[in-house]
This record gives C-alpha cells, structure tokens and sequence, in this order.
C-alpha cells in the first residue's frame, strides 16, 4: 500500500499538532491549529483534527480527498477517561483508520523511540506516564479542576486567586498581583468573569507573568512556583520507583521548572528523542500493520 500516510496527531488544551508521513518515514507535511480539548468539546476538538491534517497534507499539495487513505494516532488529552474514548470512537472520522491513546503515552512512545522510560509533561496541563517493566502507568492528567497541579492552566488560575488576595488587602500587594489585576482594569468583578467561562488554555495564557515575576524576584510569584514543584516533584519520584530509567520533561513550562528540581532529580533528567507527533505516527504504524500494512 505505498498510497498509505501515517498521521501523528498531539491534540491538547493549547493547540493540536499535526505531522504526517509516508510508511518509509518521508516527510509529508506538518501543521499546527487551535484547542482540541476534549473537555471543552468533543465534536470541536474532532473537526480540528480533521482540519489540521487537512493543513499538513497542503504543505505536499494533498487535501480533503486523501485523508481516506490516513492511518492516524491519536493523542488526545482526555482520552484515559472511558466515557471520553467511547463518545470518540462512536464518531465517524474521515481516515482509513485511527488508534486512540492519551496525549501522554504518544509522547512517551516519541520521546524514547517506544523504549522504555518516563514523561512529565508540564504545559496546559499536567500528566505522567512511565513505560518500565512491561507495564504502562499513566499518573495524573485529570483536568484542572481536579489535578493538573503545576500546568500552565493552575498557575493561572492560581495566579487570579492571589491577585484577588491582595486586591482585598489580605495579601501583600506585590508587583505581580498588580500585573495580574492590570489584566483585569483591577476590578474583582471582571476577573470573575473572566474565570467564570475561562478554558484552561485561557487561564494558562497568565503562567508567563508568574514565570516572570518570579525569576525576577516577586515573593508572590515565587511562593506560586514553590507550591507547584511540592506537587511536581512527587510524581517524579514516583515514576523513579515504578521503574522509569530516565525522565524526559515535556510542555511550555518545563524549560522553567528544570533548573528548579533538585539535583537528584535532575540527574534524571533526558532529553527526548522525538515529539509526541512521532509517537502519534507509531501508534498509526501500529493501527495500519494490524490492518494488514507492510511489517
């Protein structure tokens, strides 16, 4: 079947990225695109897919026609969850097939070329997933609402609720809060607002002025960035004890949180060997050679 394209999909709360190759490894195209939360919308999340696949297929003057020819991995963020998995295999997608992982096993299988390993991805949101000793473990990734502790997305909103603090006069009113409420016209009611319908990649776009402030100094900021590595750092060290030889640290925040971990974890630290793109291509490898492709 050499008309058959593989499709490596990473579909988070930011944005969805797409990259697409020839079963020979050949390069296709790449595109990226908006939300493809789950959470925030299954049907929106699937016609962003689509769409972003469509994109990468331009960059090689394909289109709409050939996603019927698509073997696609699916990496979604929300896809552990039962309900989320059966609803997105009850949709009726264009591809040839499609296989359906969350985001955080395809980009374990990208980052260590499906050997074995752990990722911390650290962005929208947070999750963990360890391949060690013939298991699989995937570690939090439940949405903000209950998890995702230390993303971009709790910063944020955390980020709100100390500047709310300090507008009531209960905290110290530090730059950073001012820099917070600025956002706002330093009214509680429009931050409110704000919140009220806010998705995670909106909370997650005020994780910078926490960054920010707190390499420069801020107490406010820095206390943010503290109480986020108590509940980071556990869960590195729980993926060391289920097995993970190494650590690769995935998503817009773990640049920042690197130098931050203490040395024994950063020992552990590796860098990966491709993107949660290529995992998603493994996994439509996987999808395609069971329906019967080339070995």
């Amino acid at each position: 079947m050499s008309d058959v394209l593989l499709v490596g999909v990473d579909g988070g709360g930011t944005a969805c990225r797409v990259r697409v190759r020839r079963p020979d490894g050949a390069f296709i195209g790449e595109a990226e695109g908006g939300t493809a939360n789950v959470f925030a919308g299954l049907d929106p999340a699937l016609a962003m897919i689509v769409a972003t696949t469509e994109r990468a297929l331009e960059r090689s003057g394909l289109g709409t026609a050939d996603l019927g020819r698509c073997f696609a991995g699916l990496g979604l963020a929300g896809a552990n969850m039962p309900s989320v998995a059966e609803a997105l295999h009850a949709r009726r997608l264009p591809f040839a097939a499609f296989g359906l992982e969350t985001d955080a096993v395809t980009a374990c299988r990208g980052a260590f070329a499906g050997g074995e390993g752990g990722i911390a991805i650290l962005g929208t949101g947070t999750a963990y997933c360890v391949r060690a000793r013939g298991r699989l473990t995937l570690l939090g990734g439940w949405g903000m609402l209950v998890s995702d502790q230390g993303s971009g997305a709790d910063l944020g909103r955390r980020a709100l609720a100390a500047a709310l603090l300090a507008l009531d006069g209960a905290k110290p009113r530090t730059p950073f809060c001012d820099a917070v409420l600025a956002r706002f016209d330093n009214s509680a009611e429009a931050t409110v607002e704000f919140a009220r319908t806010a998705l995670p990649r909106d909370f997650g776009r005020l994780a910078p002025l926490v960054w920010d402030h707190a390499e420069a100094g801020d107490p406010a900021a820095d206390r943010l960035i503290a109480d986020s590595l108590l509940d980071i750092e556990p869960m590195l060290r729980r993926m060391i004890e289920l097995g993970a030889p190494a650590i690769a640290l995935l998503g817009g925040q773990a640049p920042r949180y690197r130098p931050r971990l203490p040395p024994d974890l950063a020992a552990r630290l590796a860098e990966p060997a491709g993107d949660a793109m290529e995992g998603g291509i493994d996994l439509a490898r996987s999808v395609w050679r069971a329906k019967g492709g080339a070995a």
